[in-house]
């Protein structure tokens, strides 16, 4: 980066849409910066053995695609650890391999005690960031930023990000929250999915 000597550069919300080395905010967003779902086919393989492991013929089939394009892309997956062999997965034939998701996938329809307490959660988080945003806005005022033109609505989803990157960071500290895993290509991240319960219904 050309940069002055000393001088770090600026850390945009989400280092995903950065060129700089490194991460500094959200822990799965080397998924997208190393490009491991660089198009949507490989979004649909996933999508598809989420459902139950598969083979690579088996998802030929289904997406029609040829075997060797959906080979290609397993390869690429199963180097960047997004997916994985289902070892326990009952096979036709010994030879055959299924694949499934290398992380966890939330099914609603299946955690509906643990979505309704993220979501109590979530509107406790609400009401204390809207409990401090006289003082969010009283010290926003205090900045540059107020003379320079900006007003606080426009920097709030950066305040909020901010109080939400540092909760991640203290809770990674004292080991409440896994902190990213590095991977065999060298990339850090943690990575999951999450199912609607309309798409387990469907």
């Amino acid at each position: 980066m050309g940069l002055p000597e000393g001088f770090e550069g600026l850390r945009f919300p989400c280092e995903c849409v950065s060129s700089r080395p490194g991460g500094y905010s959200e822990p799965w967003a080397a998924v997208a910066k190393n490009k491991l779902l660089p198009d949507g086919t490989k979004e649909e393989i996933l999508n598809l053995v989420a459902q139950e492991p598969r083979t690579i013929s088996q998802v030929a089939e289904a997406l029609g695609l040829s075997a060797p394009s959906v080979y290609a892309h397993v390869s690429d997956m199963l180097r960047s650890e997004l997916l994985r062999e289902a070892v326990e997965w009952e096979k036709t034939h010994p030879a055959e391999r299924y694949y499934e998701p290398n992380f966890p996938v939330i099914r609603e329809a299946e955690t509906e005690e643990l979505c309704a307490l993220c979501q109590e959660l979530a509107a406790k988080v609400a009401d204390l960031f809207r409990k401090h945003r006289p003082r969010l806005e009283r010290s926003f005022r205090a900045t540059p930023l107020a003379e320079e033109g900006w007003d606080f609505a426009e920097v709030a989803q950066c305040v909020y990000a901010r109080v939400q990157r540092g909760a991640r960071e203290l809770l990674q500290q004292d080991g409440t929250l896994a902190p990213p895993r590095t991977r065999a290509n060298g990339a850090e991240w943690v990575f999951w999915a999450e199912q609607p319960e309309a798409d387990a219904e469907g």
